[in-house]
């Protein structure tokens, strides 16, 4: 509950504290290795074998191995720390040995945090082997649900209560920040409820949720049962949760773990199964993809309800999958490295539309893209055991074990379903639960699943029937079977061992069977071996974690006070070296970016210093101007300029600019590194990594308008006109609207942004600049060639907009003096939105320049009839009569041949 409080538990302390309880707990667990019914041997581990899988390969992802080897391995992070190192990174001082991870550090710290599920599985197969903790289990997991529901409707009926663990996010709720995420710990709740209510029906009524005869009626018979309440309540809360919290992939992920607890997908429901799964599934893409009306904001978020719901079909994922699937084929068999798909598809992307993705939004091609083959093999190994305990457990006659066989069921589906849209699972909070209860079920069924159901020929048996109804005398009756049981056994060993010793004098190589006792001695020490193994590896691990959660939290202490510090030379000095310190002995990305940040601000206020303020008012103006991002000062300070090599911000700037290319190194596919020492070539000499910075940032932005129209400006601030040209090429191509943000840019810089280069051939970002270039007080006539024949006035979706963009293309054929065009194109503007005047006079005032009375007059008659209250029609027509009345009583003077032209006067 406390993960789950706590943003979901992605913060380096919290999973700090987590792995030092979780060790304590195997630790206490160790105590039940010497009782039977908590410990019977290896088999109740198996779980361990795919999680020790996963820890064994991210592991391997992290250690440093040729460069040729990752080629081999994963082709994709050989290009990261090759291809995309080229020009940043002299090619003799490139790695020549990497980790596949395209991140180490991340790779690394989740190695580790993984690492403790370990233990977990470990103390969690002992602590519920036996029967007597389960309930215990399911009950904790359907309280910590519910208490998430609970907190994020308080937080819903009062936004203003900022306890601790909030943050102010539209997409979150309770403690988590991303409404998916918790949706998953409610469906954990969900599923422990439904398993609870299940072992009292089991218990009260010998009737299974997923037995043919089940009625709903029997649950409501549960009201009155008193250790029922957990489960109605925490089934109730929960699923309030799901409706109100906003994550319609929860919803989807609900209705498939309800069909999968209740059976009705399982062999013993028939085909009736059929029918009810494709309902379903009917309903979850209903769910996804249609619009509808409801208040519940679940429900309200669908597109059925609103038109401006970001469902499958708008918001970018179905894109944006393409662009992962292309970088999980780029990086097989051994994948990207664990927890770096932020950086790992940037490469490949061409279709992710708007902003940087973190996460896949799908888990499971997320884990091919970070784990390759081996994370799907490991995947289906543990799903295998599940599936196969499982089904075990339903042959238990124990209420317990059916209750954990439904909750199992429950959230198996729930896993299944809303991972496709999520990535919930790698939250540490959901993955805990997942792992507990996953154990909770393997190490149950190697117990025996208590007592097994009678066979047909027994159910007349009133002993039987005596031992159906009370559970603990059956586990009394199984427990005696089992030592009369082991008793045969062994006389069937002797009698074994006897024949054995008789047959050797004739030859016969029969192998001796061990003994039931040293058969336990042996399992009991290879389990105490893998508990020592297991102690081992934790131990090594957990001062890691430490060191990761006091670099995470020095970084956000300062930057949560760095608003009052940057303004403090002597603080921001302190600063810096602290951060330097920490970052030698422990390579986290944010302590590198915000060091660099950091030695930016000083490179600033020694700058400011520099340009000779003579008030502090001046110095803030200055300050203000020092800003690499919109620079309005040349640099270094006329003032201090002969004495450069000794500025104190010029060394500032360095240090910066030598972090930031340290931090490539670290992480080749980082986007802050190249960022910074794009802002930094504002300050210093012309550096050949910049251009390439830049290329790369264009890259990694190619889908994302906004942030490639300011890395256009920024490229354009420091001279790479290439690179600006082709970046505010690629923005205005995504986003058209942006053209009349960057015209002003151009006006002014006609010879070093000619916009036949940069505006492309698309129709409205072509109208737009179009429109703009006509205000010039020199247009550009070459555009307006161009722009008169580019202009597709049918893309409109309607009239307004076509009329308008008719109109448009007449005064561009006016300005080009093609009178014909400019009146067919104005006619036609005219035409298209008859109701709308201005059209009308533009053209008017358009055929009176070029003294095409007749028609403006025409024109005008027929604007003053469609418009009899705007003078201004009635006044074209009183224009026009005086000028023909001028023209009768001043007629022109002939012409007279005999003068010289002007040309040869001039010649």
């Amino acid at each position: 509950m406390c993960l789950a409080a706590d943003f979901g538990g992605i913060l380096h302390w919290s999973q700090y504290v987590a792995a030092t309880g979780i060790l304590v707990a195997m630790l206490c667990s160790l105590v039940g290795l010497t009782d039977t019914t908590a410990s019977s041997g290896l088999r109740q581990h198996k779980l361990l074998v795919p999680l020790g899988l996963l820890v064994l390969l991210a592991w391997i992802q992290t250690m440093p191995l040729p460069s040729s080897l990752v080629g081999l391995l994963s082709p994709g992070s050989q290009d990261a720390y090759s291809t995309w190192l080229d020009g940043l990174v002299p090619s003799e001082e490139q790695p020549s040995i990497h980790a596949m991870s395209v991140s180490p550090f991340d790779t690394h710290h989740v190695a580790m945090l993984l690492t403790l599920l370990l233990p977990l599985s470990f103390a969690a197969s002992i602590v519920f082997h036996a029967r007597n903790r389960l309930t215990m289990l399911l009950s904790a997991i359907a309280i910590t649900g519910a208490s998430v529901a609970i907190i994020g409707f308080y937080r819903k009926l009062d936004p203003t209560a900022d306890i601790w663990f909030f943050q102010s996010k539209s997409s979150g709720f309770a403690g988590f920040v991303n409404r998916n995420n918790a949706a998953l710990m409610l469906n954990f709740g969900l599923a422990a409820s439904l398993g609870l209510l299940s072992w009292r029906m089991m218990a009260l009524h010998s009737i299974e949720l997923d037995d043919p005869d089940f009625e709903f009626n029997d649950l409501l018979a549960l009201i009155s049962d008193r250790e029922s309440l957990i489960g109605l309540l925490s089934s109730i809360t929960c699923v309030a949760g799901l409706l109100l919290n906003g994550s319609r992939g929860g919803v989807v992920a609900a209705l498939f773990g309800l069909v999968f607890a209740f059976g009705y997908v399982r062999p013993r429901r028939g085909l009736i199964g059929l029918p009810v799964l494709a309902v379903v599934i009917a309903i979850s893409v209903a769910i996804l993809t249609v619009p509808m009306q409801l208040n519940l904001e679940s429900i309200t978020r669908l597109e059925m309800i609103s038109a401006n719901a970001d469902t499958l079909q708008k918001d970018g994922r179905l894109l944006h999958w393409q662009d992962g699937w292309n970088a999980a084929m780029a990086y097989l068999p051994m994948g990207s490295g664990i927890s770096t798909y932020g950086y790992s598809y940037l490469p490949y992307q061409s279709q992710s539309p708007g902003p940087w993705f973190e996460h896949a939004d799908n888990l499971w091609l997320e884990m091919l893209v970070e784990t390759g083959l081996p994370g799907v093999a490991i995947a289906a190994l543990l799903f295998v055991i599940l599936l196969r305990s499982l089904r075990r457990l339903s042959t238990s006659a124990d209420p317990v074990d059916q209750g954990v066989r439904v909750a199992a069921w429950y959230a198996i589906a729930a896993v299944a379903a809303s991972q496709f849209f999520d990535f919930g699972l790698i939250m540490p909070a959901n993955l805990f639960v997942a792992v507990v209860l996953a154990t909770a079920v393997v190490s149950r069924q190697v117990a025996g699943g208590g007592l097994q159901a009678p066979m047909p020929d027994e159910e007349d048996d009133p002993y039987h029937a005596m031992a159906m109804a009370d559970p603990e005398y059956a586990m009394a009756m199984a427990a005696a079977e089992r030592e009369e049981e082991a008793a045969a056994a062994a006389d069937v060993e002797a009698e074994s061992a006897s024949e054995n010793s008789k047959s050797i004098s004739g030859g016969a190589k029969i192998k001796l069977k061990s003994t039931s006792k040293w058969g336990r001695l042996t399992s009991s020490v290879s389990v105490g071996a893998i508990a020592v193994v297991i102690i081992l590896l934790s131990v090594l691990a957990i001062p890691g974690l430490k060191n990761d959660a006091e670099s995470e939290s020095l970084v956000r202490r300062i930057q949560s006070e760095y608003s009052g510090m940057k303004f403090q030379p002597d603080v921001l000095e302190q600063v810096e070296s602290l951060l330097a310190e920490n970052l030698e002995s422990n390579p986290f990305p944010e302590t590198r970016t915000l060091l660099a940040a950091t030695q930016r601000d000083r490179g600033r206020l020694a700058e400011t210093l520099e340009w000779r303020p003579t008030t502090i008012e001046q110095a803030g103006e200055i300050y203000a101007k020092t800003n690499l991002n919109e620079r309005g000062l040349d640099y270094p300070p006329p003032l201090a300029a002969m004495t450069r090599d000794r500025l104190k911000s010029i060394l500032h700037y360095e240090d910066a600019w030598n972090t930031s290319l340290a931090g490539v190194v670290t992480c080749p596919l980082g986007q802050a590194s190249r960022a910074s020492l794009v802002q930094l070539q504002s300050v210093m000499e012309p550096q050949p990594e910049t251009s390439v910075a830049v290329k790369h940032l264009a890259k990694f932005y190619s889908t994302e308008p906004i942030r490639l129209m300011r890395l256009g400006r920024r490229a354009f601030m420091i001279g790479d006109y290439d690179s600006a040209v082709s970046t505010f090429r690629d923005s205005l191509a995504l986003r058209p609207a942006l053209a009349s943000q960057l015209m002003p840019l151009f006006r002014v810089n006609q010879d070093k942004l000619p916009l036949s280069e940069v505006i492309p051939e698309e129709s409205q970002a072509i109208e737009l600049a179009a429109a703009d270039v006509m205000l010039w007080d020199e247009p550009d006539q070459l555009f307006l060639k161009y722009a008169a024949n580019a202009i597709d006035c049918s893309r409109a979706s309607n009239l307004a907009g076509r009329a308008k963009c008719q109109a448009l293309l007449s005064r561009i054929h006016f300005t080009l003096t093609d009178v014909e065009k400019a009146t067919k194109s104005g006619e036609e503007a005219i035409r298209l939105m008859p109701d709308e005047p201005r059209y009308r006079v533009q053209l008017i005032e358009q055929m009176l320049i070029t003294g095409n009375r007749k028609d403006a007059l025409r024109h005008s008659r027929m604007g003053r009839e469609a418009f009899p209250k705007d003078k201004r029609f009635q006044q074209f027509v009183d224009r026009i009569a005086e000028a023909d009345r001028k023209e009768m009583l001043e007629p022109s003077l002939p012409k007279d041949d005999s003068l010289p032209s002007v040309e040869s006067i001039l010649n």
